[in-house]
């Protein structure tokens, strides 16, 4: 049997920069949701988001690389340097045309697409600032890695809101199994942008919470969605592949299953159908049964429909185990994005390489609706074997992953 494995991790996140600082802040429930001092958010009902305050592309690149790529394609370039250079990959001793790059994404640079539409408004069509338009598409982080360092591979964008990164690891993972490809570069990218919080705003979805700089954000579950920016790369291979070169595993990817859902748009599929025959069908594919994962990292975003929907399904799923009654929600810390899968994949291999405890809450209070405080337990347990990790979407659509220790 091919085993799929990942030798490389790259984070820019609002938890950290880097995988050292991002684990040591994840597993401490350090959060990385603060007041928005990049752009104005006196209009918005919140001025709080998991956004990135202490990124300089410069440290990761030179100017003339990074001056004309938007915010989000400077976050995902400088995750994949940081994904290679952790692999110990030597792209130049590689077939380029056997290197994949599979991204996910849910709205690409926002800022960039705001920007343009706004020249094109004021100026006209000749007078539309035309080195913003290659930037606005969703698959400009994709090329942007792919022209930095030279890869003529597949490459691939997702789109599908907030499980986009789940789908870009799933469409690499099948890369990999036919042979198509040595080598993925699968990562999930998102900026925040102005329009991107005043479109979630004018729907009534984020949660309304306000600080100011001195204060430490207390959103409430069940509250509403709170935003987040990042980007993250993981280097996945086949384990053959891996071994010859002696490179590190972090884990393996034991399954993923993707399932879809009806849902009106804006909201949650709240039956829980498709998530719950997205998890079975994941145990499933993974040769394991209900006893064999000793974590759940869940998709909970202080949204009162996803929490709750976990909630119940994960609380069914799992009755008989009362071991299970914690989950780690790891948006609750960084905000929720479309491409936030691949971070919380890092920071399942990180805590199985490093046997670091990922933080956790009672599942309780995925539905309290802020009736149970938010009480982190960051305590140390025993090294992660088996982790599922469950996501979701708005407008439908779900997904489960199991990765394994190596």
């Amino acid at each position: 049997m091919t085993e799929i494995i990942i030798t490389g991790i790259g984070l820019v996140s609002a938890l950290g920069i880097g995988k050292q600082a991002f684990l040591s802040n994840c597993c401490q429930a350090i959060s990385g949701l603060k007041p928005v001092k990049n752009f104005d958010t006196t209009g918005f009902s919140t001025n709080i988001a998991g956004w990135i305050d202490n990124f300089k592309p410069a440290d990761f690149m030179p100017s003339r690389a990074y001056r004309k790529m938007s915010r989000i394609s400077r976050l995902a370039v400088a995750a994949s340097l940081e994904a290679i250079r952790d692999s110990g990959l030597e792209l130049s001793g590689l077939n380029s045309e056997r290197v994949a790059i599979i991204m996910g994404t849910a709205y690409g640079s926002s800022s960039y697409v705001a920007d343009f539409y706004s020249s094109l408004l004021e100026y006209g069509p000749r007078g539309a600032q035309p080195f913003l338009f290659p930037d606005t598409v969703p698959n400009a982080p994709a090329s942007q890695i792919a022209i930095f360092h030279g890869i003529t591979g597949p490459n691939t964008t997702f789109c599908q809101n907030e499980i986009s990164a789940e789908n870009a690891i799933f469409y690499a993972r099948n890369l990999l199994l036919q042979d198509q490809v040595d080598v993925v570069l699968v990562g999930g990218a998102d900026e925040l942008a102005p329009i991107q919080m005043a479109c979630y705003d004018a729907l009534g979805i984020i949660n309304p919470v306000k600080c100011n700089n001195n204060e430490l954000p207390q959103p409430k579950p069940g509250g509403g969605i709170i935003l987040g920016e990042g980007a993250g790369i993981l280097v996945m291979e086949k384990e053959k592949t891996a071994q010859k070169r002696g490179a590190k595993i972090y884990g393996k990817l034991e399954s993923v299953v993707l399932r879809g859902a009806h849902a009106p748009l804006g909201h949650y599929a709240t039956d829980g159908i498709a998530i719950e025959k997205a998890i079975t069908g994941a145990i499933s594919q993974a040769g394991l049964n209900l006893f064999d994962i000793d974590h759940l990292d869940v998709a909970a975003n202080f949204s009162k429909e996803l929490d709750l929907m976990e909630y119940t399904r994960l609380s069914k799923i799992f009755a008989s185990q009362n071991r299970l009654n914690m989950v780690t929600p790891l948006k609750y810390l960084m905000g929720s994005f479309g491409g936030a899968g691949i971070i919380r994949a890092a920071a399942i291999l990180l805590s199985m390489h490093l046997k670091q405890s990922l933080p956790q809450v009672n599942i309780n209070v995925l539905n309290s609706a802020g009736k149970s405080p938010l009480k982190w337990d960051i305590s140390d347990r025993e090294p992660i074997q088996k982790a599922l990790m469950t996501s979701t979407t708005f407008g439908g659509g779900s997904s489960a992953l199991i990765f394994s220790a190596p």
